[in-house]
């Protein structure tokens, strides 16, 4: 284990590390909302969400890619004015609904394809099924809809630090995440 990953494991507490694993996490502040549910979708309604969930992602991905290579080419020049124009579209576009969803609330948030770990300002019982709608790119209002099994909750000053596992997450949309 290289001396980076010991020092970043040293950082997680042992519920982080239970829910996040040994494996890659991402640090950022991200909307997120969440209802109690008593049990997960059928098999059928998984499918359809992990389907929507690698959209998503894979949407994400297209708008936050650039190509950042540059070309005095008359071809390739005009493709980067309407590659240009477009991102200036979708900016337009992301502002007018974002607008919308300006209400949603944003938490700090540690999280992997295994779980997430969020500071809450509510106590949520360990061993709860929560359906959450995670807005990983604030701008875009396209959230992941995941399924959340509560698997430890630490008090942290008149907050609480909630981590749980991703449940029915699978195939492209576990890899793109």
């Amino acid at each position: 284990m290289s001396e980076t990953m010991s020092q970043l494991l040293r950082m997680l507490s042992m519920s982080e590390i239970e829910v996040l694993g040994e494996s890659v996490f991402c640090d950022d502040e991200i909307g997120l909302t969440w209802k109690h549910v008593d049990r997960l979708p059928d098999e059928a309604q998984m499918n359809r969400l992990s389907t929507r969930n690698e959209t998503v992602l894979r949407a994400l991905a297209m708008i936050e890619e650039h190509d950042q290579t540059r070309s005095d080419e008359g071809e390739r020049a005009e493709l980067h004015r309407l590659e240009g124009k477009l991102d200036l579209a979708l900016e337009l576009l992301a502002e007018v609904v974002g607008e919308r969803h300006a209400s949603t609330p944003t938490y700090p948030v540690r999280f992997n394809a295994r779980g997430l770990c969020w500071e809450c300002p509510e106590e949520i019982p360990v061993g709860a099924l929560l359906s959450m709608e995670c807005y990983v790119l604030p701008p875009w209002p396209l959230p992941l809809k995941v399924h959340v099994r509560i698997q430890a909750v630490e008090p942290r000053g008149r907050k609480w630090w909630v981590c749980g596992r991703i449940e029915g997450l699978f195939g492209g949309a576990k890899e793109w995440l």
